[in-house]
């Protein structure tokens, strides 16, 4: 590859890590989500976890966009066989991190419902009394 593409090229493997690493936090996460009780505190890890990835993604994604504008270039860069190949790995999986994701939305959303019945359920027993200030049990009256 000349070297004039090189600079792409790297842009484009950083991409794919972070997708990478991006889609192993997902999977991470929708195996918590899957669980009878969810570990909240590894679920807000792992959400600081792709926030940060996010970010990174967001980094690549401009630097891509820069030396793509520098070669005037765009994907899937059917003239240059290795950078091909390269889109060939990043589109498909950006692709599943985006069904994933939406997967993992419809998973939260169903979490929040569950917590919402709970709270709902719960909210009438707080305000009942069970102990006096004694510390013995009210009788209803």
């Amino acid at each position: 590859m000349p070297d004039r593409y090189y600079n792409l090229s790297t842009v484009l493997n950083s991409l794919y890590q972070v997708l990478a690493s991006l889609g192993h936090v997902m999977n991470e996460e929708q195996q918590q989500l899957m669980t009878a009780s969810p570990d909240s505190r590894r679920l807000m890890s792992l959400s600081e976890d792709k926030q940060a990835l996010l970010v990174t993604l967001t980094f690549v994604e401009q630097r891509r966009t820069e030396s793509e504008n520098a070669l005037t270039l765009a994907p899937p860069y059917s003239d240059h066989p290795s950078l091909a190949a390269l889109w060939q790995r990043i589109e498909p999986l950006a692709q599943q991190l985006a069904e994933q994701n939406q997967h993992t939305a419809l998973m939260l959303s169903q979490q929040q419902a569950w917590t919402e019945q709970v709270l709902n359920i719960l909210q009438p027993l707080q305000a009942q009394r069970f102990y006096g200030p004694d510390g013995h049990p009210v009788m209803n009256r």
